[in-house]
């Protein structure tokens, strides 16, 4: 990479943590300016009163961290934070579904890449996740956004096969994983693995990526829209990662829809 032995500064949103040696940590960063990195909290286990709170995801912080030249880890030197989302972080069912943000995000990314537009996604929807907006619709909201900014938006306005609008039919539409994108009746005959959503649905996600994170709250998400939103992002992301994510499966433990 083009970072040079030094110490940084970045805003970044606390990803995920997991203990190292006898007291360390190693925390993954979703930084505005230096992509996806990883980096280790010496003694973080042994005292916590130098970073208390500020590295518990999910959590926004002003990140200041010692590179040492090589592509080995960074070391955490400092953290200031600048939201610690004490809200969502006293209620199990956001918590929760602030995890599966944090999750879906690291498990789209690699370390190195740019992730300057995911931070602003993620610290937008952790921040309206925290002030109380229902957390299910928010989910499926960032689904969308999180899969156009990365160059995998499904085709949602038209049959992806054929290229007519999804209009008129008595059945259907259908949404294919492995087609990347709606099936009108005819393309759909004779294939596996649909999704059956509405063109409703289908019209709230394409409006959900184009809005603004700050307006997405305008968007109605009724009971159609979160069961079909789901079925169908669920097996898209699976399909493209080649496997589930965890924080689903405790979000069905806790008798949410993911």
């Amino acid at each position: 990479g083009s970072v040079k032995r030094g110490h940084y500064t970045t805003e970044a949103v606390v990803l995920n943590s997991f203990n190292f040696a006898e007291s360390d940590a190693i925390i993954a960063f979703c930084t505005l300016d230096y992509g996806k990195l990883k980096a280790v909290a010496k003694g973080l286990r042994r005292s916590r009163k130098r970073f208390v709170g500020k590295l518990d995801p999910p959590a926004l912080i002003r990140l200041m961290f010692f590179h040492n030249g090589r592509a080995e880890l960074q070391r955490v030197e400092d953290a200031v934070l600048i939201d610690g989302l004490v809200n969502l972080k006293s209620d199990i069912t956001r918590l929760a579904h602030a995890s599966y943000l944090l999750e879906l995000s690291s498990e789209f990314t690699r370390e190195g890449q740019d992730t300057s537009g995911i931070y602003g996604l993620l610290s937008a929807f952790l921040k309206m996740m925290d002030s109380g907006i229902e957390p299910v619709s928010l989910c499926r909201f960032f689904d969308i956004k999180l899969l156009s900014a990365l160059g995998y938006l499904p085709h949602l306005g038209s049959c992806v096969s054929c290229g007519k609008g999804l209009e008129g039919a008595s059945t259907g539409p259908f949404f294919s994983s492995s087609k990347g994108g709606m099936l009108c009746k005819g393309c759909s005959k004779a294939l596996s693995g649909l999704v059956p959503v509405s063109i409703g649905s289908a019209r709230v996600l394409s409006a959900a990526e184009r809005f603004d994170a700050k307006k997405i709250t305008r968007l109605k998400a009724d009971k159609a829209f979160l069961k079909e939103s789901d079925a169908a992002l669920s097996d898209f992301i699976t399909h493209i990662l080649g496997k589930g994510l965890k924080t689903r499966g405790f979000l069905e433990k806790l008798k949410c829809p993911a």
